[in-house]
């Protein structure tokens, strides 16, 4: 019975035996280890060496081997054959030769064992090749990576192009496996292409020096479009280049264009035997190419910095030096200008003290002058006599209108001028000019007309003095250079916006186009002195000056043989009575003691109205008023008032005098006076205080201050 057991289990081991080893994925076989034949193979060995298994079973192992490995596998074969050993062992790698050629990496695992009563050897074949393959190219993915980096590293670290091409090019060569790699930089306008930088066989070149011509590098416009370029050496036209890349092993080369910013700035080229461009290592020189084109335009940009730079710090350089020399002469200028100044002072203050001195000296003696004149006058004279008395009076007058007018004229030229700028209203001053000039123009036969249109309610900023004088300067004229029976008109045009324009018009014989900007030059009479006419020549000088420091412009306008229209525009202003109701006081609040006599020196009549209005909130008092400060004086003197309001500007005797006098009069030396002006500088205001006034009040007038100072001064005592 065990006889028969023991066939049976070791046909049934066989059969398991055939079972695993024909359909294990692996190729496997079995080996004669003396003879080297193969005694059995499984279905992988067939098909992953490409031999059926009768062409198996007629081979040895040598069939399946290269030369070289058939000493090692005589060494492995006896050691196997004289083994006791029959566990599994590793062979270690060796290369196998498939049938189509091909050489693969295998990895042999074997045992010893007895088959067919011959001594055998198993084999178990691991096909390394894919896994090789792997880590081919896991190390040419970090070699790429790594060229990548340290040429981003670099870029951020700002090395030179050419420091980051002899850099990179040498593992570039060597990644791709080519004898030559070259990084070149397009001079378009020259139509070529120089290395910045060449990796050879033995040895890397970086600089510039070798050039040569574009169409090396193949289609340039090709290139622009992101096209990379193969070039056949030997079909290169005959030339030192292409014998030089013949002799250096190279006969096909690939040009990667390099494009930074979409512009084309260069060329990585590479080569060596033909087809040596694989689809991987076109995408590494791609990636090479662009980083490197990244890194030659921020090196240009930063050229271009560098330079701009130099050139904007010589630019300023310059431009300082020039400024520097501006400054300088402008110091000089300033400091020739402040002598200039300086003198230009001292002759001003000599002028003034001069003029100052001649209008004391030439008034005194034109005093006694007029003075005996006027008294031969009263006197019984003969007709001859009366005539010399008349011509020594026109005389005396001319002379004493000649220092007033160059007074004021040096006056204004010296900024010393005072003004009292206020509201004045229009219609009061033409009606009061007209009555002024009306004895003259009777003189000079000549009508004038102030015509009727409705000026009651014009007003302009003006000082009223200096207006009126200028208006009567106009008159004047128009009735001394009319025409016998001619006629002179005074017109108000209110249509300009925030100015009224005041005319004065004449029929006389007009003034030529020639003579017009002689006008209002000082002591030019225009030929006037030999027609008999009187006048000093400063009266339009005068009146032109006097409206350009109140604000305003002066003009003329002529027409020959038809007459002249001199106008005068001033800003407009408001009245100054207008809605006083609705800022004062009401009366029922005005404090009981507040009472007495208020003398207002003033020859406003708007100011002189207001006042008036005001004061009706205030029954207990009492105004006077006196348009002259020579009456103002006799009132004071005559009525012992409890305050005096004392204008600054005024027709016979300027403020500051009629303040001194009051104050040296023993009869008026107590009366508080308050001064109400438009000259409200500093230095006004403290001269008139330690001159003795008691308070100054500014024009426009802050109704509300003045009831207050009204009520301290009439309510403690004065009244």
């Amino acid at each position: 019975m065990r006889q028969t057991t023991a066939p049976s289990a070791l046909r049934e081991s066989e059969e398991t035996f055939r079972l695993l080893f024909s359909h294990n994925p692996l190729p496997m076989w079995l080996a004669d280890v003396t003879t080297r034949e193969f005694l059995e193979v499984n279905n992988a060995a067939v098909a992953h060496y490409g031999y059926s298994r009768t062409e198996f079973l007629s081979m040895k192992l040598d069939g399946i081997l290269p030369s070289e490995e058939i000493p090692r596998l005589m060494e492995r074969l006896a050691a196997l054959a004289h083994s006791t050993d029959e566990s599994p062992r590793r062979a270690g790698t060796w290369k196998n030769r498939l049938k189509d050629g091909r050489e693969i990496a295998v990895e042999f695992l074997s045992h010893t064992m007895s088959f067919a009563g011959r001594r055998a050897a198993l084999v178990v074949a691991f096909d390394l090749t894919e896994l090789a393959r792997t880590q081919a190219s896991l190390a040419e993915s970090t070699e790429r990576l790594t060229i990548l980096h340290e040429i981003d590293r670099a870029l951020i670290a700002g090395e030179a192009p050419v420091k980051i091409a002899e850099v990179a090019l040498r593992r570039v060569r060597d990644l791709l496996g080519v004898p030559r790699v070259i990084v070149n930089i397009f001079d378009f306008a020259a139509g070529e292409a120089e290395w910045l930088a060449a990796a050879g066989r033995r040895r890397v070149r970086v600089g510039p020096g070798v050039r040569f011509s574009l169409t090396l590098m193949g289609d340039v416009e090709g290139l622009r479009r992101g096209e990379m370029q193969v070039i056949d050496v030997p079909a290169l036209p005959r030339g030192p280049e292409a014998a030089a890349l013949l002799a250096g092993g190279v006969r096909e080369y690939m040009v990667v264009p390099m494009m930074a910013g979409g512009e084309l700035i260069g060329g990585l080229s590479f080569g060596g035997t033909p087809g040596q461009f694989p689809r991987e290592h076109v995408s590494i020189a791609q990636e090479v190419a662009n980083q490197l084109a990244i890194a030659i335009a921020q090196s240009r940009l930063d050229e271009r910095v560098k330079r701009h730079a130099v050139e904007l710090e010589q630019e300023v350089g310059e431009r300082t030096r020039e400024l520097r020399t501006a400054n300088d002469r402008l110091e000089q200028e300033i400091a020739e200008r402040r002598r200039a100044e300086a003198e230009a002072d001292r002759a001003n203050q000599a002028k003034s003290e001069f003029l100052s001195r001649m209008s004391h000296e030439l008034r005194t003696p034109l005093n006694a002058v007029l003075g005996f004149a006027q008294l031969l006058e009263i006197d019984s004279l003969t007709v001859a006599q009366r005539d010399s008395v008349d011509h020594i009076l026109r005389g005396g007058r001319h002379l004493l209108g000649l220092i007033d007018e160059i007074l004021d004229i040096s006056r204004i030229e010296a900024g010393h001028l005072a003004l009292s700028m206020e509201p004045v209203l229009l219609d009061e001053v033409i009606r009061e000019t007209f009555e002024l000039i009306r004895p003259l123009a009777t003189t000079w036969k000549v009508h004038v007309d102030v015509g009727t249109s409705d000026a009651g309610g014009r007003y302009v900023l003006a000082d009223r003095q200096r207006l009126k004088q200028v208006l009567l300067n106009f008159l004047s004229n128009a009735a001394k250079f009319n025409r016998s029976g001619g006629a002179v008109t005074i017109g108000v045009e209110g249509s300009l916006g925030d100015r009224f324009r005041i005319n004065v018009a004449d029929t006389g014989p007009g003034i030529p186009a020639r003579l017009m900007e002689r006008l209002f030059t000082p002591f030019d009479r225009l030929g006037a002195e030999t027609r008999g006419v009187e006048g000093t020549g400063l009266g339009l000088a005068l009146s032109k000056r006097l409206v350009e420091v109140m604000g305003g412009t002066i003009g003329v306008e002529s027409v020959v043989g038809q007459g002249s229209t001199f106008w005068v525009e001033l800003p407009r202003a408001e009245c100054p009575v207008r809605d006083v109701a609705s800022l004062v006081i009401h009366p029922d609040k005005a404090l009981p003691s507040t009472r007495g006599v208020v003398l207002y020196i003033e020859d406003n009549l708007p100011n002189l109205r207001l006042v008036e209005r005001l004061l009706t909130h205030r029954p207990n008092v009492k105004l006077f008023s006196a348009m002259h400060a020579s009456l103002g004086l006799e009132l004071a003197r005559e009525h012992r008032p409890s305050l005096i309001l004392l204008d600054l500007q005024l027709p016979d005797i300027p403020g500051p005098e009629v303040l001194e006098r009051l104050q040296r009069d023993p009869a008026t030396r107590e009366i508080p006076v308050v001064v109400i002006s438009a000259d409200a500088t500093l230095g006004q205001i403290d001269r008139l205080r330690a001159a003795g006034a008691r308070e100054f009040l500014t024009k426009p007038l802050d109704v509300q201050r003045f009831f207050k100072l009204l009520d301290d001064i009439l309510g403690n005592g004065h009244g």
